[in-house]
């Protein structure tokens, strides 16, 4: 996909940017010279806030790498990544972790859950990570919210794939 160019005006910019997550020209390439693998070449593209969007495609063609250059959890080799507005390009890594804390969400398919916690400590963990006082009302709130209200007390071990997928959602 290519982004459409903007209209230049004389006025800057609004704050309120109408696109969730914009990337220009996005490389990135693991290793040197003639065994460097060019995992992404030149990705432009930008998603509108609110939407939903699938990316598919075959093993080994770098959908892992974009979702992680787009989230901030890797940096391209080239290119920018604008998240909400805000470039995440050049951030440091402190930064980037509470931009990530305070606005991402992420399930990713190896759930990490962390087996000696309880389903419910799993979901308060990220609130006593960012500093907050833990809302155990919230945390069974959400967790009802998909399907597993009765699971509080159980450890991911003990608990379906499916079901260990929805914990990490909460």
């Amino acid at each position: 996909m290519r982004l459409r160019k903007r209209r230049e005006t004389a006025a800057p910019a609004p704050q309120h940017d109408a696109h969730a997550i914009e990337l220009h020209g996005i490389q990135r390439r693991y290793g040197r010279g003639r065994t460097a693998v060019h995992a992404l070449r030149g990705i432009d593209l930008a998603l509108p806030r609110g939407s939903f969007t699938a990316v598919m495609g075959p093993s080994g063609c770098g959908k892992s790498t974009f979702l992680q250059c787009a989230a901030g959890l890797d940096r391209p080799t080239a290119g920018s990544v604008r998240l909400g507005g805000t470039e995440i390009t050049g951030m440091s890594e402190n930064k980037l972790t509470a931009l990530r804390r305070a606005r991402l969400g992420f399930v990713f398919q190896s759930f990490n859950l962390l087996p000696s916690l309880t389903v419910e400590q799993n979901v308060l963990l990220p609130m006593r990570l960012a500093g907050a006082r833990p809302d155990r009302h919230r945390a069974r709130e959400v967790l009802a919210q998909v399907g597993l209200g009765e699971q509080t007390r159980r450890r991911p071990g003990e608990l379906s794939g499916g079901q260990q997928q929805r914990v990490a959602i909460a």
